[in-house]
């Protein structure tokens, strides 16, 4: 007796959306680990992000697609699609508050010697980021880190 088993695909759109949660959380999850490894190895005590900035951002100007920018409490996570991640350690972080926005100046790496700094307008009404040095694009928050 030979019996056939077939499968049937139920066409569910919800799974690449799963796919990219799981994703989104294994890389914020990743970042956070890093973060906290740099913070032990470095010895120095880490700058701590506000919930404001807490979280994954991602932007829909041409050209970034598939880009995604996470803040955990301690570290920065910079996406460039599936082949590149680059995570560092926040080392310090400035907030000039300006009505309903506040320049951040973000300087991060995982030691001194490798430090960069990042500066940003975060708007509190429309919940955006604005990097100062690329105004045309604006950064959403997709997902927010409990």
């Amino acid at each position: 007796m030979h019996t056939t088993l077939q499968t049937a695909t139920s066409g569910d759109s919800s799974e690449p959306r799963t796919t990219m949660r799981s994703s989104i959380l294994l890389l914020m999850a990743f970042g956070l680990i890093v973060g906290l490894i740099v913070m032990m190895a470095t010895g120095d005590l880490a700058a701590s992000c506000p919930e404001e900035l807490i979280g994954t951002w991602n932007t829909a100007a041409q050209g970034y697609e598939g880009n995604l920018l996470v803040m955990t409490k301690h570290a920065v996570v910079f996406s460039a699609g599936g082949d590149h991640l680059d995570a560092q350690a926040v080392r310090r972080l400035e907030a000039i508050p300006d009505g309903h926005r506040v320049l951040y100046t973000l300087v991060y790496g995982n030691s001194r010697n490798e430090e960069q700094t990042l500066v940003f307008l975060y708007d509190s009404h429309e919940r955006t980021i604005t990097f100062k040095n690329q105004s045309h694009l604006i950064w959403t928050r997709t997902m927010v880190e409990s």
